[in-house]
Formats: structure tokens, C-alpha cells, sequence
């Protein structure tokens, strides 16, 4: 705020300087794909690296993006971690690109592509503009401070997740024709065009180049699926859970064997399967919010769940019901009926995607309590960590029927966010039984049972809240079960086999 009182001709040098600063920052990114356009003939790993970076751009553009909508529409909102602002506007930003290059895709080649470009230099210019908001606005590492005041054990849990999260890529398929990627990532077609649209002008810049063109697919599915998941995971558990229990959830989820094998057995389930966790968040998140322009949110993400699969359509019902009864039960009639009017936009896009797509035929697969107990077991009795997810279950059973008795006088959770993890689950586990078990599959199933895991935890952190020792030594023990059963080392092997492997069969061509 001390800007603001400077001099004028010392407040053009603050402008000026912002506007440099703003400008060469935003264009140095596009010099990514430009640049690696000419390193085809290097390895994999430098390619991956720039890649990424192209990635992280992308998604500092929907974050601004959304950024910018909640300045346009007015919606202020609280936000109970900051960590929520962050996927918030992601999501946001994303949805609404998706549409924009839907429609872009609809032109004819050339004007795409210069529409793609055009797009992005507007939108780089009016970024960089200096006005006096824009130089005095929070900084995007101020968001990040939550994570500010981290102790050393937490601190090692976070080093520990990115390690694992960048060790965890599975082989990826480098196939020279995009067809045949997608034909290898969804052969019954569940995933609606729309996505693969974007993607195709999303990446845009790379499509000369057939091999990074699908590197660049296959990682989006990846850092994109899996870090939104992970983020939004840390979100929910932050309504139940301590800021360090948070963390080791995500420690959890993210160094379970099972969660790299799911990825080696079926890629397309770190964007397909993590949904159903995307959706609880949106609903947590709009309840949390306090304002009735949430709704454009809440509408928009189960619109996108139509575009990943179809049967994710059926949500929409019972979220419109759930939210107006439980969600918002504090709330007058008038603001539920606003919050219904803002989910309008979302509801015409979900109608037009279930009624345009191909395979809406494969959505149903009732009744299969077979598969959907066996996908629990698996997971139960493969992680560690998981075995006292049973003894969660039982606590908070009597912990929600029994909260009112003194016997619960140390243990404190917010009762509304747990009628509503409750109202949650049940309908995921109603919509897996009548409908398809891809509500409950693969990730929902290890979020489901890390939160329940984690309960008893939170009990015990609770019970003992002024004896710091014994709570570092319980978490440093839970992180060492985490830890031993994780593979890390096979994870090592496979990523550097997939990178080592490239190297080699350049070697042979050279010879």
C-alpha cells in the first residue's frame, strides 16, 4: 500500500518498471514451445522439462483467468484454507478455456491457430498493464502461506510428496500418431470430444511435432489429474483434519504401491477417477463460500464431469438437492434460489454434453457389489496405513450418535461438514451400486479410506494436545508405515527405464 502514496513521477517508474517485468515474464514462456520445437533431437528428459514448464504456464493462465471472473462477477467468498483459492480459480479458469478453445477447434485450421495466438497476446498485455491494483495486488507466493509456518516434520512429509508425485509417472506411450494415443488412453470412447479438443488447442504449438505433441497429452493427464487431486484431497481433509494430519493424508494416497499401479494399469484414471473427489470439494467449497455465486461452480464442475464420463451427469440431481437441504439448510429460500440460478450455465452445458455424447450406452453397470467390494479389499490389505481405516469407521460412528455425552468432551469435529462427507459418500456408493462403480473406483476408494484412516489420529492428537513429543514421535511413526510400504525404488526404476530406454534407441539410430 506504501506505493500508493509515492510521487507521481516516482509512481510511472513503479508502473513502468511492472509493466517490463509483467511483459517479459509472460513471453518468455511461449518461448518454450518456439524452443522446443528445435529439440527434437534431444533426450526425453530436457524435453520433459520444458514441457512442464509450457504446463505450469498454462495453468497460471487459468488461474489469472479465474481470477479475473470472480473480479468481473463480484463473488467474494471465505475460503477455509488458502489452498481452496488456489484450485478454485484453476478450475474456474480451465472450465471456461475449455469452451473458448471448443470453439476455436470449430474454426478452420488457420484461423485457429491464429486465434490461438492472438488470445494469448491480448490476454499477455492486459495481464501486464500496470494499474494501480494490479501493482499493489497480493503476490501468488502470498498464497502459498499457509505452508509458511511449517515445522521440520512436516516440512520433510512435503519434499517426501513431490518426490513421490515426480516418481510416479508410469511408463508413458510415445506413439507417433495422436489417434493412436487416444485409442490407447480410452478405446470405449468414454471421454467426451470436447476434452480432446481442448487439448488439441491447448497444445497447439506442438502439433508439427508428433512425439511431443503426445508427450505433451500424456503429461497434461498427469500434472493436471493428479496434482488438482491431490491439491483438492488436502482441501477436504482440511475441514476434519490438522494442518500436518493434511499433509500425511496426502503422504498417504500418494506413496501407496496402489496408486502407481492403478496409473501402470489404466493412465486415463489419473483424470477419469479422481473426479468424484473434485465434486465433493466443489460442494464442501460452495457450502463454505457463503455466497450464492458459488453456483457458477458447483454447475460448471459437473458439466465437466459429463465431458470426462457421462455417467458423472447423474451427480447433478442429487447435488442440486444435497445443497439445497443440507448444504444450505441456514440459508433463506432466496439465497438457495440464486445459488440454483448462478448452476443454470453449468446444467445447459452438463444437458448438451450427455446428449451429444457417443457411448452413452456403456454408462450403466448396476449392481456390480463384486467389483466394488474388491476394489475396497484390494486397497485395504495392500496399504499398511490403511488397516486402521476400520477402526476410523467404528469411532466416528459413535462419535456422530454420541457426540452430546461427555465421553466425547475432548473430541471436537465440525458436525455440519461431517453430515455432509457423509451425505457425500453415501451418494457415491448409492450412484456406484445403480449406476457404474466408477464412482467409488481406484482414487475414491484410497481417499475414502485415508480419511477414516486418519480419524483415529486425529483422536489421539486431540486427546494429547499439550504433549507435543508424543505426537511428533505417532507421526513420525505413521510416516515410516507410509514410507516402507511405498516401492519407491521400483517407481525409480520405471521412470528411469522409460527415460533411459529413449536414450538407447537414439544411440542405435545414430549407429
Amino acid at each position: 500500500m506504501d506505493n500508493t502514496l509515492e510521487k507521481k513521477s516516482d509512481f510511472l517508474k513503479i508502473k513502468s518498471k511492472f509493466f517490463i517485468n509483467r511483459l517479459v515474464t509472460y513471453f518468455s514462456f511461449f518461448l518454450a514451445p518456439i524452443w522446443l520445437q528445435h529439440t527434437v533431437q534431444l533426450n526425453l528428459f530436457f524435453q520433459s522439462l520444458t514441457l512442464l514448464f509450457y504446463m505450469f504456464f498454462m495453468l497460471g493462465q487459468w488461474y489469472l483467468l479465474g481470477k479475473e471472473i470472480d473480479h468481473r462477477l463480484k463473488i467474494y467468498y471465505r475460503a477455509n484454507s488458502s489452498m481452496d483459492r488456489i484450485i478454485y480459480r484453476i478450475l474456474n479458469g480451465n472450465i471456461f478455456i475449455i469452451l473458448f478453445f471448443n470453439i476455436l477447434y470449430m474454426l478452420p485450421g488457420q484461423i485457429t491457430e491464429i486465434g490461438f495466438w492472438v488470445f494469448f497476446i491480448s490476454v499477455g498485455l492486459f495481464y501486464s498493464w500496470p494499474t494501480r491494483g494490479k501493482i499493489i495486488e497480493e503476490s501468488m507466493a502470498g498464497q502459498f502461506g499457509e505452508f509458511r509456518f511449517l515445522d521440520n516434520f512436516e516440512r520433510t512429509v512435503l519434499v517426501m510428496i513431490a518426490a513421490m508425485f515426480l516418481v510416479s509417472l508410469p511408463e508413458l506411450p510415445l506413439f507417433q500418431n495422436i489417434e493412436a494415443l487416444k485409442l490407447y488412453f480410452d478405446p470405449r470412447e468414454e471421454v467426451h470430444s470436447m476434452i480432446w479438443n481442448f487439448l488439441s488447442v491447448n497444445y497447439l504449438p506442438f502439433n508439427n511435432y508428433s512425439k511431443l505433441f503426445n508427450l505433451a497429452w500424456s503429461f497434461h493427464f498427469y500434472i493436471y489429474g493428479i496434482g488438482i487431486f491431490l491439491l483438492a484431497f488436502y482441501c477436504v481433509l482440511r475441514f476434519f483434519f490438522a494442518r500436518r494430519l493434511a499433509i500425511l493424508g496426502i503422504f498417504a494416497v500418494v506413496s501407496s504401491w496402489s496408486f502407481s499401479r492403478v496409473l501402470a494399469q489404466d493412465f486415463l484414471a489419473s483424470y477419469t477417477h479422481t473426479f468424484p473427489l473434485l465434486f465433493v470439494w466443489a460442494l464442501f467449497w460452495s457450502s463454505k463460500s457463503s455466497t450464492y455465486r458459488s453456483g457458477l461452480l458447483t454447475g460448471l464442475v459437473c458439466a465437466t464431469g459429463a465431458m470426462i464420463n457421462v455417467a458423472y451427469a447423474f451427480l447433478f440431481p442429487p447435488m442440486l438437492i444435497g445443497m439445497w437441504s443440507l448444504f444450505s439448510k441456514n440459508k433463506t429460500d432466496w439465497y438457495k434460489k440464486q445459488w440454483l440460478k448462478y448452476n443454470a450455465l453449468g446444467g445447459f452445458i452438463l444437458v448438451a454434453v450427455a446428449f451429444s455424447h457417443s457411448e452413452t450406452a456403456l454408462v450403466f453397470d448396476a449392481f456390480n457389489f463384486v467389483e466394488i467390494k474388491n476394489i475396497f479389499l484390494t486397497f485395504f490389505t495392500r496399504k499398511a496405513f490403511y488397516s486402521v481405516g476400520l477402526i476410523g469407521l467404528v469411532m466416528m460412528v459413535f462419535y456422530f450418535l454420541g457426540r452430546k455425552k461427555k465421553r466425547f468432551s475432548l473430541i471436537s469435529f465440525d458436525d455440519s461438514k461431517i453430515s455432509e462427507l457423509l451425505f457425500c459418500l453415501a451418494l457415491l456408493m448409492f450412484m456406484a451400486i445403480i449406476i457404474n462403480p466408477i464412482f467409488v473406483t481406484n482414487f475414491t476408494a484410497m481417499w475414502i479410506l485415508t480419511i477414516f484412516s486418519l480419524i483415529p489420529l486425529e483422536w489421539i492428537f486431540q486427546s494429547i494436545s499439550r504433549l507435543r513429543s508424543k505426537r511428533n514421535l505417532i507421526y513420525v511413526l505413521y510416516i515410516l508405515v507410509c514410507l516402507l510400504d511405498s516401492h519407491f525404488e521400483g517407481r525409480v526404476r520405471i521412470i528411469g527405464k522409460m527415460f533411459l530406454e529413449d536414450e538407447i534407441f537414439k544411440f542405435i539410430n545414430q549407429i
